[in-house]
């Protein structure tokens, strides 16, 4: 957040406080779509369209992790030979 603050001062935009930002996420859907969580001291933004994926009630794991765990079973021939 302090980051931020400093480049919005430069950049002739005035302070920048979490109250501003908080502010601003509660009133604005688009900036609601882009940030996945943030506190007073940082602000976590989507990496990907994975990350509303990964929120999904009953998401086992992240889906790298189900995807390399299929590749593993489809390579895993084992006494199959």
């Amino acid at each position: 957040m302090t980051k931020l603050d400093k480049f919005m001062q430069n950049q002739g935009h005035g302070q920048f406080t979490y109250d501003v930002f908080k502010a601003a996420y509660d009133s604005d859907p688009k900036l609601q779509k882009l940030v996945t969580n943030f506190d007073q001291e940082k602000i976590e933004f989507k990496d990907s369209e994975m990350d509303d994926v990964n929120k999904l009630p009953g998401n086992p794991g992240r889906p790298s992790d189900a995807v390399g765990k299929m590749a593993k079973s489809a390579t895993d021939l084992g006494d199959k030979l």
